[in-house]
Protein backbone atom coordinates (compact mmCIF):
# COMPACT_ATOMS: atom_id res chain seq x y z
CA UNK A 1 0.00 0.00 0.00
CA UNK A 2 1.14 3.56 -0.72
CA UNK A 3 0.28 6.19 1.90
CA UNK A 4 0.56 9.87 1.01
CA UNK A 5 0.05 12.88 3.27
CA UNK A 6 -0.28 16.56 2.45
CA UNK A 7 -1.19 19.50 4.62
CA UNK A 8 -3.57 21.16 2.14
CA UNK A 9 -6.27 19.91 -0.22
CA UNK A 10 -4.81 21.94 -3.08
CA UNK A 11 -1.58 19.93 -2.63
CA UNK A 12 -3.55 16.69 -2.70
CA UNK A 13 -5.88 17.39 -5.62
CA UNK A 14 -3.48 16.44 -8.47
CA UNK A 15 -2.80 13.07 -6.81
CA UNK A 16 -6.48 12.46 -6.12
CA UNK A 17 -7.14 12.98 -9.84
CA UNK A 18 -4.11 10.98 -11.00
CA UNK A 19 -4.98 7.90 -8.94
CA UNK A 20 -8.78 8.32 -9.23
CA UNK A 21 -9.11 8.32 -5.46
CA UNK A 22 -12.53 8.36 -3.78
CA UNK A 23 -13.45 9.96 -0.46
CA UNK A 24 -13.42 7.49 2.41
CA UNK A 25 -16.59 8.26 4.34
CA UNK A 26 -15.55 6.02 7.25
CA UNK A 27 -12.78 8.50 8.11
CA UNK A 28 -14.39 11.44 9.88
CA UNK A 29 -11.34 12.88 11.65
CA UNK A 30 -9.46 13.86 8.47
CA UNK A 31 -10.11 14.03 4.75
CA UNK A 32 -9.03 10.63 3.42
CA UNK A 33 -9.14 9.52 -0.23
CA UNK A 34 -8.28 6.03 -1.44
CA UNK A 35 -8.39 3.23 -3.95
CA UNK A 36 -7.10 -0.34 -3.69
CA UNK A 37 -3.44 0.71 -3.80
CA UNK A 38 -3.17 4.31 -2.57
CA UNK A 39 -4.48 6.13 0.50
CA UNK A 40 -4.14 9.92 0.71
CA UNK A 41 -4.75 12.03 3.81
CA UNK A 42 -5.13 15.79 4.05
CA UNK A 43 -3.95 16.61 7.56
CA UNK A 44 -4.02 20.38 7.88
CA UNK A 45 -0.94 22.53 8.37
CA UNK A 46 1.61 22.30 11.16
CA UNK A 47 3.51 19.65 13.07
CA UNK A 48 0.68 18.49 15.35
CA UNK A 49 -1.76 18.02 12.49
CA UNK A 50 0.66 16.09 10.28
CA UNK A 51 1.82 13.84 13.15
CA UNK A 52 -1.73 13.09 14.29
CA UNK A 53 -3.01 12.58 10.76
CA UNK A 54 -0.27 10.13 9.78
CA UNK A 55 -0.59 8.19 13.03
CA UNK A 56 -4.35 8.00 12.47
CA UNK A 57 -3.82 6.67 8.93
CA UNK A 58 -1.21 4.09 9.94
CA UNK A 59 -3.42 2.82 12.77
CA UNK A 60 -6.69 2.76 10.85
CA UNK A 61 -5.31 1.03 7.76
CA UNK A 62 -2.69 -1.11 9.54
CA UNK A 63 0.40 0.02 7.65
CA UNK A 64 3.35 -2.37 7.75
CA UNK A 65 7.02 -2.52 6.82
CA UNK A 66 6.24 -3.33 3.19
CA UNK A 67 4.20 -0.16 2.66
CA UNK A 68 5.50 3.23 1.50
CA UNK A 69 4.67 6.60 3.06
CA UNK A 70 5.23 9.89 1.24
CA UNK A 71 4.79 13.47 2.43
CA UNK A 72 4.21 15.88 -0.45
CA UNK A 73 3.65 19.61 -0.47
CA UNK A 74 5.22 22.96 -1.16
CA UNK A 75 8.27 24.53 0.44
CA UNK A 76 10.19 27.78 0.38
CA UNK A 77 13.72 28.00 -0.96
CA UNK A 78 16.60 29.93 0.55
CA UNK A 79 18.49 29.75 -2.74
CA UNK A 80 17.23 31.92 -5.59
CA UNK A 81 19.09 29.70 -8.07
CA UNK A 82 16.58 26.89 -7.45
CA UNK A 83 13.71 27.37 -9.88
CA UNK A 84 10.11 27.65 -8.75
CA UNK A 85 8.44 24.29 -9.40
CA UNK A 86 11.56 22.22 -8.65
CA UNK A 87 10.82 18.89 -6.95
CA UNK A 88 13.13 18.26 -3.98
CA UNK A 89 13.64 14.90 -2.29
CA UNK A 90 14.76 15.70 1.24
CA UNK A 91 17.97 13.93 2.28
CA UNK A 92 18.17 15.71 5.65
CA UNK A 93 15.29 16.94 7.77
CA UNK A 94 15.74 19.42 10.61
CA UNK A 95 13.30 20.34 13.36
CA UNK A 96 13.88 24.03 14.01
CA UNK A 97 12.36 23.85 17.50
CA UNK A 98 14.94 21.48 18.99
CA UNK A 99 17.43 21.18 16.10
CA UNK A 100 16.90 17.42 15.91
CA UNK A 101 18.05 16.03 12.59
CA UNK A 102 16.71 13.08 10.59
CA UNK A 103 18.38 11.37 7.67
CA UNK A 104 16.10 9.38 5.36
CA UNK A 105 17.66 6.29 3.77
CA UNK A 106 18.24 7.32 0.16
CA UNK A 107 18.63 3.83 -1.31
CA UNK A 108 16.56 4.22 -4.50
CA UNK A 109 17.48 6.11 -7.64
CA UNK A 110 15.31 9.13 -8.34
CA UNK A 111 15.00 12.03 -10.82
CA UNK A 112 14.65 14.79 -8.22
CA UNK A 113 16.92 17.40 -6.74
CA UNK A 114 18.18 16.54 -3.25
CA UNK A 115 18.43 18.99 -0.38
CA UNK A 116 17.96 19.56 3.33
CA UNK A 117 14.71 20.95 4.70
CA UNK A 118 14.04 22.68 8.01
CA UNK A 119 10.59 22.64 9.58
CA UNK A 120 9.30 25.63 11.54
CA UNK A 121 6.23 26.15 13.71
CA UNK A 122 5.25 29.17 11.65
CA UNK A 123 5.50 30.49 8.11
CA UNK A 124 9.03 31.81 7.55
CA UNK A 125 9.25 35.21 5.88
CA UNK A 126 12.18 36.63 3.98
CA UNK A 127 12.33 39.50 6.47
CA UNK A 128 12.86 37.04 9.34
CA UNK A 129 15.79 35.22 7.76
CA UNK A 130 18.78 34.84 10.04
CA UNK A 131 21.92 32.80 10.44
CA UNK A 132 20.08 30.20 12.54
CA UNK A 133 18.40 28.65 9.49
CA UNK A 134 20.24 25.43 8.65
CA UNK A 135 18.17 23.96 5.80
CA UNK A 136 18.27 24.65 2.08
CA UNK A 137 14.47 24.71 2.10
CA UNK A 138 11.81 25.42 4.72
CA UNK A 139 8.33 24.15 5.51
CA UNK A 140 6.13 23.36 8.53
CA UNK A 141 5.53 19.60 8.39
CA UNK A 142 8.49 17.49 7.22
CA UNK A 143 10.19 16.96 10.60
CA UNK A 144 7.01 16.01 12.46
CA UNK A 145 5.95 13.76 9.58
CA UNK A 146 9.23 11.87 9.49
CA UNK A 147 9.54 11.54 13.26
CA UNK A 148 5.97 10.26 13.68
CA UNK A 149 5.95 7.79 10.77
CA UNK A 150 9.40 6.36 11.59
CA UNK A 151 7.95 5.03 14.85
CA UNK A 152 5.83 2.61 12.82
CA UNK A 153 7.69 2.09 9.52
CA UNK A 154 11.31 1.55 8.41
CA UNK A 155 13.09 4.72 7.32
CA UNK A 156 13.80 3.51 3.79
CA UNK A 157 10.02 3.47 3.21
CA UNK A 158 9.45 7.09 4.30
CA UNK A 159 10.00 10.10 2.03
CA UNK A 160 9.53 13.85 2.04
CA UNK A 161 9.15 15.27 -1.45
CA UNK A 162 8.59 19.01 -1.69
CA UNK A 163 7.91 21.41 -4.55
CA UNK A 164 9.55 24.84 -4.40
CA UNK A 165 6.77 27.43 -4.46
CA UNK A 166 8.50 30.64 -3.36
CA UNK A 167 11.57 32.33 -1.94
CA UNK A 168 9.99 32.96 1.48
CA UNK A 169 7.62 35.48 -0.08
CA UNK A 170 4.45 33.42 -0.32
CA UNK A 171 1.92 36.11 0.64
CA UNK A 172 0.49 36.24 -2.88
CA UNK A 173 0.57 32.49 -3.48
CA UNK A 174 -2.90 31.22 -4.38
CA UNK A 175 -4.38 27.74 -4.02
CA UNK A 176 -4.53 27.46 -7.80
CA UNK A 177 -0.81 28.23 -8.03
CA UNK A 178 -0.03 25.50 -5.50
CA UNK A 179 -2.17 22.94 -7.33
CA UNK A 180 -0.51 23.77 -10.66
CA UNK A 181 3.00 23.44 -9.20
CA UNK A 182 2.12 20.05 -7.75
CA UNK A 183 0.36 18.96 -10.94
CA UNK A 184 3.44 19.83 -13.01
CA UNK A 185 5.47 17.30 -10.99
CA UNK A 186 2.71 14.82 -10.22
CA UNK A 187 3.35 12.27 -12.96
CA UNK A 188 7.07 11.98 -12.20
CA UNK A 189 6.35 11.61 -8.49
CA UNK A 190 3.65 9.00 -9.04
CA UNK A 191 5.79 6.93 -11.42
CA UNK A 192 8.70 6.96 -8.99
CA UNK A 193 6.67 6.08 -5.91
CA UNK A 194 4.94 3.20 -7.75
CA UNK A 195 8.32 1.86 -8.84
CA UNK A 196 9.93 1.90 -5.40
CA UNK A 197 6.81 0.49 -3.75
CA UNK A 198 6.91 -2.52 -6.06
CA UNK A 199 10.65 -3.08 -5.52
CA UNK A 200 10.11 -4.10 -1.90
CA UNK A 201 6.66 -5.57 -2.17
CA UNK A 202 5.42 -8.00 0.45
CA UNK A 203 6.63 -11.46 -0.55
CA UNK A 204 3.85 -13.76 -1.66
CA UNK A 205 3.35 -16.97 0.27
CA UNK A 206 4.50 -19.92 -1.79
CA UNK A 207 1.68 -22.08 -0.42
CA UNK A 208 -1.78 -21.99 -1.96
CA UNK A 209 -4.88 -22.05 0.23
CA UNK A 210 -5.34 -25.73 -0.65
CA UNK A 211 -1.73 -26.48 0.33
CA UNK A 212 -2.30 -24.90 3.72
CA UNK A 213 -5.51 -26.87 4.22
CA UNK A 214 -3.62 -30.13 3.60
CA UNK A 215 -0.77 -29.12 5.91
CA UNK A 216 -3.22 -28.19 8.68
CA UNK A 217 -5.05 -31.49 8.27
CA UNK A 218 -1.79 -33.46 8.53
CA UNK A 219 -0.75 -31.50 11.64
CA UNK A 220 -4.02 -32.48 13.34
CA UNK A 221 -4.09 -36.07 12.11
CA UNK A 222 -0.49 -36.86 13.06
CA UNK A 223 -0.63 -34.87 16.30
CA UNK A 224 2.56 -32.97 15.36
CA UNK A 225 4.50 -30.88 17.86
CA UNK A 226 5.35 -27.24 17.14
CA UNK A 227 8.89 -28.14 16.05
CA UNK A 228 7.52 -30.84 13.74
CA UNK A 229 5.05 -28.35 12.26
CA UNK A 230 7.88 -25.92 11.51
CA UNK A 231 9.95 -28.68 9.93
CA UNK A 232 6.97 -29.81 7.84
CA UNK A 233 6.42 -26.30 6.44
CA UNK A 234 10.13 -25.89 5.69
CA UNK A 235 10.33 -29.22 3.86
CA UNK A 236 7.02 -28.62 2.06
CA UNK A 237 8.27 -25.25 0.82
CA UNK A 238 11.44 -26.83 -0.57
CA UNK A 239 9.43 -29.62 -2.19
CA UNK A 240 7.07 -27.16 -3.88
CA UNK A 241 9.96 -25.09 -5.23
CA UNK A 242 11.40 -28.25 -6.81
CA UNK A 243 8.19 -29.98 -7.91
CA UNK A 244 5.26 -27.53 -7.70
CA UNK A 245 2.67 -30.28 -7.12
CA UNK A 246 2.88 -30.42 -3.31
CA UNK A 247 -0.61 -31.91 -3.00
CA UNK A 248 0.57 -35.15 -4.61
CA UNK A 249 3.07 -35.70 -1.79
CA UNK A 250 0.78 -34.61 1.04
CA UNK A 251 -2.51 -36.23 0.09
CA UNK A 252 -1.76 -39.82 1.27
CA UNK A 253 -0.96 -38.53 4.76
CA UNK A 254 -4.31 -36.77 5.09
CA UNK A 255 -5.92 -40.20 5.23
CA UNK A 256 -3.92 -41.29 8.30
CA UNK A 257 -5.39 -40.76 11.77
CA UNK A 258 -2.98 -41.40 14.63
CA UNK A 259 -4.08 -42.27 18.15
CA UNK A 260 -0.84 -41.23 19.84
CA UNK A 261 2.09 -38.87 19.40
CA UNK A 262 4.39 -41.89 19.07
CA UNK A 263 2.36 -43.19 16.13
CA UNK A 264 2.29 -39.69 14.65
CA UNK A 265 6.07 -39.45 14.91
CA UNK A 266 6.45 -42.68 12.91
CA UNK A 267 4.28 -41.42 10.07
CA UNK A 268 5.92 -38.00 10.24
CA UNK A 269 9.32 -39.61 9.57
CA UNK A 270 7.83 -41.28 6.48
CA UNK A 271 6.43 -37.92 5.34
CA UNK A 272 9.84 -36.32 5.80
CA UNK A 273 11.38 -39.03 3.60
CA UNK A 274 8.72 -38.36 0.96
CA UNK A 275 9.33 -34.60 0.94
CA UNK A 276 13.13 -35.03 0.82
CA UNK A 277 12.99 -37.63 -1.94
CA UNK A 278 12.70 -35.24 -4.89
Amino acid sequence: MIFIAAALYCEAKPFIDRFSLKRDNTSNKFQVFKNDDVIFIVTGTGSINIACGCTYLITKFEANKYDTFLNVGICGSIDYNVKIGTAVLCNKIINNSDKREFYPDMIFKHPFKEGSIESFNNVVKKSSLNDNICGDFVDMESAAFFEAVSIFMPQHRIYCLKIVSDYLDSDNLKKEDVANLIKFNCENICSWILDINSEIAKPKDIFSERDMDYISEIVDNLKLSVSMQNELKKLAKGYKIRNENLILALEPFTQIYCQSKYEGKMYFEKLVEQLEMF
